[in-house]
């Protein structure tokens, strides 16, 4: 809408002065529902009142008329501004506050009696730019991130501001998506072109993301290029490192637009880190689902694997730890430091016990020095950051006193920062009161013997109140009223206050009379109005000294952030590395063995969180064993429904990101070739408003796996091509496990109802049946949930049915029927099935039968570069003649 538009609409020129001040801030805001502060409320007018209205479910006023038009008005008090926030802020809106900047008595000096308070735009609250506690997951981060596309490979910066975390990953075009749904960010920048692009299509949709689209000049690499060095203060981008084009537009436009939304306030942030994509093992949007990882299917934390395993202390701990299971890691030597820091706090339980309950009596570091440097921090900040230097301090006498354990390098490297910051803790103990109010506009924050003048006006106000009431008593004595009290409102300050049936006894002149009501006097005197006088300015005084010191003390604390921001790493590491020891002690996991090679050997593997909901009704899971290897890198896995194929397959993958973490793993022992990426193809579901029905979403999950997978992935599938006939189903299992063989060579799980598909371990070397077993007596099936070598003759289906209360004519019907299926039509469906496979595998696997191996040895004879046109054909005849 353009300006001339606007005013119309709103009829600008008839509006007040005060609406258009709002109108013309509303218009630079035009996106936000703009919060106006007037008084003690923040004021919505228009459709932004309407929509708040209905969001937050408060009344829906008005505010005169503009023209012909009336104004809709609703509002919140600024003092209780945030529990209104998160409900807009869960809706998706951008709210810009809007500040009074001076005060109604200042704009009167200013512009005489008419003039209006001057108001500007003090903050953009966005979802992705929230720092205020009240309104955000503590154990996890609240990430913005900027994508910027160049040449088939994209940039993507991150940062979440509450933290002071800032990075920036180059990766291909087609991982876009798989790297938003690892960071799962509260809020995305995208250019403006990308609109009605499929990417914006699949962040927005797919991923449920909110896009906050920007103009295409956004992204301009002059004008980022210029904001970063504007930003940081450095003359050139090497000094942040190697940034690729791309990534400068990533990381400019993050920072142009947490400009925008912070105005004056903006944050402290380090250099962007640059990641490696190639250092983290790759699981894309469809495995994170499926697996469960960070979320559940509906979205919520509990049941996943990292609420599982989250037994951290600290809302630090837990979003390191969080980082942790979003990107595992593909080096070995990395890995194998974090597993050693992990099994020196498993092999000492008491320390491990004893920096456990130091931790909990630390502050969130990240998120005090985040508020501090960027001016909207309380005095609990600055305590809580005084109580964690102290508890830090403890935690290495701790360390210091054990110097028995084998402090390894690893370990001196983390609890080194523990100490260094005493002189920053004797500065805030020294001056902040541990009652100090939670508003630095109260008062009463500094402790007395701080600062003199603090000690001064405090004395003054504290004894107010016993000068009134010498004063009070001076009154009563002289006028004979026992009643006569003293007290004070806004309206008229301090007054003495009579009942009407003493009125005739006030005789002295002193008394000014200044108010009657129906049943009381109100008087004031010289005497109290110079009290009164004294009391303000002492008021006022010290409320400006104290935030004057205050802001001191914070400029104090912002000198030494970084050492701050050190000592929040390392009391978050601490924190996750004991988490690690107390789950593997508290639930008997095992230290995994990591290679270079593919092997992949699990004895004794269990699910780690179906395993915990099972214990809590004292069920016992059932162990599992699963050794892949070169000679037997796929299990094709049959077995009845409700048997445990689905949990083993996904225990076996969650077991190796659990590793690759840094973390003991629920088994009896595990030895694992590195992973580089994990592939999960389970479950079935629609996605109809994309017009995409469940088997499509099997193929299109199922060829994304086919084209990216590697020969060091980890692939389970369950299920495959059970979304249409029996015999396409069949034959699009069968070539996908074929080319996961032949061309993949990669370690794969595959579980199926499709028993046609157990004739394949006779014809692909690196493929063998198992099972699970079952205790079938004729009338009665217990599932064993025991993995073992062989194959299943059946799913039992019916049975599951009858299991789910069918009616049992529906089931003897079924059973009928079945019978006569599998004699009619199954007769020779695995032969034929076996027949072909030899056929398609001639020429690309070892033969197992006499002939073809005849056929095989003259093959391998063969040099087709020496061959002329008259020998070919020759063999080829000789070929045909020995089949």
């Amino acid at each position: 809408m353009h300006l001339e538009q606007f005013k119309e609409k709103y009829n600008y020129p008839n509006a007040t002065q005060v609406m258009r001040q709002y109108l013309d801030i509303k218009f630079a805001n035009i996106e936000c529902l703009v919060l106006f502060r007037m008084g003690d409320f923040y004021e919505l007018f228009y459709e932004d009142a309407i929509t708040a209205s209905r969001v937050l479910g408060i009344a829906l006023t008005k505010r005169g008329k503009t023209g012909e038009s009336e104004i809709a008005m609703c509002g919140v008090p600024y003092h209780a501004l945030f529990n209104y926030l998160n409900k807009l802020l869960e809706e998706g809106f951008k709210v810009a506050i809007c500040d009074q900047m001076e005060t109604p008595e200042e704009a009167k000096k200013r512009g005489g009696y008419k003039a209006v308070v001057n108001r500007s735009i003090t903050r953009i609250i966005t979802p992705g730019t929230i720092i205020e506690e009240s309104l955000l997951e503590a154990g996890t981060p609240n990430y913005l991130v900027s994508i910027a596309v160049e040449n088939k490979s994209a940039a993507i910066a991150s940062v979440d501001l509450s933290t002071s975390e800032i990075s920036v990953i180059t990766i291909p075009e087609a991982e876009i998506i798989n790297e938003i749904a690892r960071l799962s960010p509260k809020e995305v920048l995208l250019a403006e072109k990308y609109r009605s692009n499929e990417l914006a299509s699949k962040i927005g949709g797919q991923l449920s993301k909110m896009i906050s689209f920007q103009v295409d000049s956004f992204y301009a690499i002059a004008k980022c290029e210029k904001i970063i060095l504007e930003f940081y203060k450095i003359s050139d981008l090497s000094a942040i490192g190697n940034l690729s084009s791309s990534g400068v537009s990533a990381v400019g436009s993050l920072l142009e637009y947490v400009s925008l939304t912070q105005k004056e306030n903006m944050p402290k942030l380090p250099k962007p880190k640059i990641l490696n994509y190639f250092k983290f093992m790759s699981i894309d949007a469809s495995t994170r689902r499926n697996l469960e990882i960070t979320n559940v299917q509906n979205g919520g934390l509990k049941g996943s694997l990292f609420s599982c395993i989250d037994e951290t202390i600290t809302k630090a701990g837990s979003r390191l730890l969080y980082q942790y299971i979003l990107a595992p890691l593909l080096d070995i030597v990395a890995i194998n430091k974090r597993l050693e820091t992990t099994a020196f706090f498993y092999d000492n339980m008491l320390l491990t016990e004893a920096v456990r309950k130091s931790l909990s009596k630390t502050g969130d570091l990240e998120r005090c020095i985040t508020r501090i440097n960027m001016r909207r921090s309380t005095p609990k900040d600055l305590l809580s950051i005084k109580y964690t230097i102290e508890i830090a301090e403890k935690i290495m006498a701790d360390f210091v006193n054990l110097k028995g354990l084998g402090i390894n390098e690893n370990i001196e490297n983390i609890i080194k920062p523990l100490i260094g910051l005493h002189s920053l803790y004797e500065i805030i103990d020294e001056s902040i009161r541990e009652d100090a109010s939670n508003s630095i506009s109260d008062g009463k924050i500094i402790k007395l013997d701080y600062h003199p003048k603090v000690s001064q006006l405090h004395d003054l106000l504290d004894n107010g109140r016993s000068k009134i009431e010498q004063i009070r008593d001076k009154y009563r004595k002289e006028t004979g009223i026992d009643s006569l009290k003293i007290t004070n409102n806004n309206v008229i300050g301090l007054f003495v206050e009579i009942t009407s049936r003493h009125a005739n006894k006030i005789v002295d002149d002193k008394f000014i009379h200044r108010q009657t009501t129906i049943n009381s006097i109100r008087y004031t005197t010289s005497e109290l109005q110079e009290l009164e006088s004294n009391m303000v300015n002492a008021k006022l005084l010290v409320v400006n000294l104290e935030q004057e010191l205050y802001d001191k003390i914070c400029s104090q604390v912002i000198d030494n952030h970084q050492l701050l921001l050190t000592l929040a790493n390392a009391l978050s590491q601490l924190d996750v590395y004991c988490s690690y020891a107390f789950t593997a002690k508290k639930y008997d996991y095992c230290r995994p063995k990591l290679t270079g090679d593919l092997v992949f050997s699990i004895i004794g593997g269990r699910h780690p969180v179906v395993e915990r909901v099972l214990a809590k009704s004292n069920d016992c899971f059932i162990q599992n064993d699963c050794q892949l290897s070169m000679d037997e890198r796929i299990w094709l896995i049959t077995g009845p429904n409700m048997a445990g194929k689905s949990t083993f397959l996904r225990q076996n993958a969650l077991i190796s990101i659990l590793a690759q973490m840094g973390s003991f793993v629920p088994a009896v022992s595990a030895e694992i070739g590195i992973v580089d990426k994990i592939f999960s193809r389970i479950g079935a579901g629609d996605d109809l408003g994309r017009g995409q029905s469940t088997f499509m979403l099997e193929m299109l999950e199922t060829s994304a796996i086919l084209a990216q997978a590697t020969h060091q992935s980890l692939i389970i599938l369950d299920e495959v091509g059970r979304g249409t006939s029996t015999y396409d189903g069949v034959a699009i299992a069968w070539s996908v496990l074929e080319h996961i063989h032949d061309k993949i060579r990669a370690r794969c799980l595959f579980a199926t109802h499709y028993h046609e598909l157990t004739a394949m371990e006779e014809i692909l070397p690196s493929l063998a049946n198992y099972t699970v077993d079952i205790d079938d007596n004729g009338e009665h099936i217990l599932f064993l949930h025991k993995i073992k070598k062989g194959s299943a003759d059946r799913s039992y289906g019916i049975h599951v049915a009858q299991l789910a209360g069918l009616p049992k004519s529906v089931i003897q019907k079924a059973k009928e029927l079945l019978n006569k299926l599998e004699k009619d039509s199954m007769k020779s469906g695995k032969k034929v099935l076996k027949d072909e496979s030899h056929n398609m595998n001639l020429f690309a696997l070892n033969p197992s039968s006499e002939e073809h191996k005849k056929l095989y040895d003259e093959i391998s004879k063969v040099d087709p570069d020496k061959l002329s046109p008259r020998e070919a054909l020759d063999i080829m005849y000789f070929l045909k003649s020995i089949t």
